[in-house]
């Protein structure tokens, strides 16, 4: 009877065993599938980021060509050319103003 009772014990210890490792393989597959699913997002990340600079990398290829630099250039010195003729004009707005003034001011007399 005795005997009966330690098996009984060590059928329980082992039944004890057997539940604590399903336990711990379940919780073991939970963190490995997380882990493979923060690794699928940061891969995924990685690839989006990759796309971003290929597309900044033409960008940048494109501004820095000669073509384009040779049109900003031309289109910088057409804007010289309008702020010239603006200063040009507005002097002239005032030499005009000042002959209104002086005609103003003969009329009166």
């Amino acid at each position: 009877q005795e005997r009966l009772h330690e098996v009984n014990e060590l059928k329980m210890e082992l039944a004890k065993l057997q539940q604590s490792y399903r336990t711990k393989a379940s919780g073991s597959k939970s963190i490995s599938e997380e882990a493979q699913n923060a690794i699928r997002k940061q891969k995924q990340a990685i690839r989006q980021l990759h796309r971003e600079e290929e597309e900044l990398l033409k960008e940048l290829n494109l501004a820095r060509s000669t073509q384009n630099q040779l049109k900003d250039k031309s289109t910088v010195g057409k804007l010289r050319t309008l702020k010239d003729k603006e200063a040009e004009n507005m002097a002239k707005i005032e030499d005009e103003k000042e002959k209104i003034k002086n005609f103003d001011l003969q009329i009166k007399k």
